[in-house]
């Protein structure tokens, strides 16, 4: 039987060897060691309260909320609303508007940027927008796709046409949903090792992935596991009480800290004797590294009184890297995924 190496065991290699194996072929997944799911484990394979490594909102409609959805594996979410949402400049909060139609009156802070924030990102031109209305639009573009740049298509999919949504499970309940369709299929996983190079033919081909001195020969190989350069700092802490209320996402334009927290919005993460007030702090920093956990907890300091003598959970992360998407789907003769394409490039490796 034909055999498909996938190296990275993240979402986008697991989607790889769903799609390859999807098409009857033999599919062995490469990932360092345990826990599987690569930026979707769990932050500690220990941990008792459910944290994102990097709490991504869910994209309804999106390649991967499709994919699950005609898999019959589909994610349940919940509605974020824009007014628990706010930015904070000199350790003020401004909260986002009650209402996201641009020919309709906002509410709140933000109101006299929205309409004019609206309007330009339906023209897709964001480059006259500045002071709270950048501000607001970076939240929004942070919560769309990780990437402080103001988006267009973030502006107006969360903050416009829709709301902002939230795995009621989180990452780790999507990748637990896909190795267990990829454990229906003829799909193996090997985590005892990281992959350290692949044997090739004379004529350039890949026929084997190798790993602490063994190959395991393959007809193709698909790379899943490329990672930025740039670093961000985690911080995951689960406190015994409600410390962000009335809020549960902020943005500090100073400190360039994005804090999260899923507890009121989701309860169920939290082990039972904690509920029903806790918090689910995700901290993540943007910027200079060696700065990041003063600046995190200067946020904790000035937003959250008290969230120190609370602390039930603390894990850190200092070597966040997002994704990567690959130039391009083929090259020197490896198949490169990512999670918009990961499942067909599956299917490809499995065919060529």
């Amino acid at each position: 039987m034909r055999r498909v190496g996938v190296v990275g065991d993240g979402l986008s290699g697991l989607l790889a060897g769903l799609g390859a194996g999807s098409s009857g072929v033999d599919v062995a997944i490469f990932g360092h060691s345990e826990p599987l799911g690569g930026l979707a484990a769990p932050v500690d394979p220990d941990a008792t309260w459910l944290f994102d490594r990097i709490p991504l909102f869910w994209r309804r409609k999106g390649p991967l909320d499709n994919l699950l959805r005609r898999l019959k594996i589909r994610m349940p979410t919940r509605r974020v609303p824009l007014t628990r949402m706010a930015v904070v400049r000199d350790d003020r909060r401004h909260s986002l508007p009650t209402t996201s139609s641009y020919w309709r009156k906002s509410v709140g802070d933000l109101a006299p940027e929205w309409a004019p924030l609206i309007k330009a990102a339906r023209k897709g031109d964001l480059s006259q927008i500045e002071g709270p209305g950048k501000d607001a639009a970076t939240l929004l573009s942070l919560l769309w796709n990780f990437d402080p740049t103001p988006n267009p298509e973030a502006i107006l999919n969360i903050g416009w046409k829709e709301s902002a949504r939230v795995a009621i499970d989180g990452w780790v309940g999507t990748s637990g949903r896909l190795i267990a369709a990829c454990l229906q299929t003829d799909v193996t996983f090997h985590t005892d090792g990281p992959v350290t190079g692949l044997r090739r033919r004379d004529d350039g081909s890949v026929d084997g992935v190798k790993r602490k001195g063994r190959v395991l020969p393959v007809d193709a190989v698909i790379q899943a596991c490329s990672r930025s350069e740039s670093v961000l700092y985690g911080r995951y802490l689960g406190l015994d009480g409600n410390f962000l209320r009335p809020h549960v996402v902020l943005w500090d334009a100073d400190r360039e800290v994005l804090l999260i927290d899923l507890g009121p919005l989701m309860p169920e993460r939290v082990p039972e004797e904690y509920r029903p007030t806790p918090s689910l702090f995700h901290c993540i920093a943007f910027g200079d590294s060696s700065t990041a956990p003063e600046r995190v907890e200067a946020l904790l300091d000035a937003q959250c009184s008290g969230w120190r003598s609370a602390i039930v959970a603390d894990y850190s992360l200092e070597n966040l890297r997002l994704p990567v998407v690959p130039d391009s789907e083929f090259e020197d003769g490896v198949y490169h995924a990512h999670v918009g394409n990961a499942f067909e490039i599956g299917k490809k490796a499995a065919q060529s």
